[in-house]
């Protein structure tokens, strides 16, 4: 299945890897692996996300650094709305 990013997602890792680059360089690699890791994992999966009520987007917790991908199934496509932590922002 195709994956489409939303600007705002596109936006929201470019933060991420902003951040983490400013403050723990060493670890951006292994935090956008995370993330690219359970997009493609969307990919094979892509009911693998619970709904969450919310405008038919359905969301995953990436395995190690616990980002939130927000997305939505089209057909033949996943559209990724965000990505960020917990904390930050809820979807």
């Amino acid at each position: 299945m195709k994956v489409q990013f939303r600007p705002r997602a596109i936006a929201d890792l470019h933060a991420i890897i902003r951040w983490y680059n400013d403050i723990a360089p060493e670890s951006t690699h292994r935090i956008v692996a995370d993330i690219e890791r359970s997009i493609e994992r969307l990919k094979h999966f892509p009911h693998s996300g619970p709904a969450t009520g919310h405008r038919d987007l359905r969301r995953i917790v990436t395995l190690r650094y616990h980002f939130k991908i927000a997305y939505r199934i089209e057909t033949g496509r996943i559209v990724v709305i965000g990505i960020f932590r917990h904390q930050d922002r809820m979807a």
